[in-house]
């Protein structure tokens, strides 16, 4: 059986909660941005902030799945 190089990660439920946070403050701010007509550079970095953090809320759902 092969071995894998990658050692496994416990992702808590505190990194879900911070996921979750994330995404709906990214969310949020990248939509507040639009309508404030902020610079295009902020809206994405809103935006990607909750798009990781909702990356990160779906690794730890998934993980917890796999329990």
């Amino acid at each position: 059986m092969a071995e894998s190089r990658f050692k496994e990660v416990k992702l808590g439920s505190r990194l879900l909660v911070l996921g979750i946070l994330a995404a709906v403050g990214g969310l949020a701010g990248a939509i507040g941005g639009m309508m404030d007509d902020a610079a295009a550079l902020q809206i994405l970095a809103q935006l990607a902030i909750g798009i990781l953090g909702l990356a990160l809320a779906v690794a730890c759902t998934v993980e917890y799945s796999r329990k």
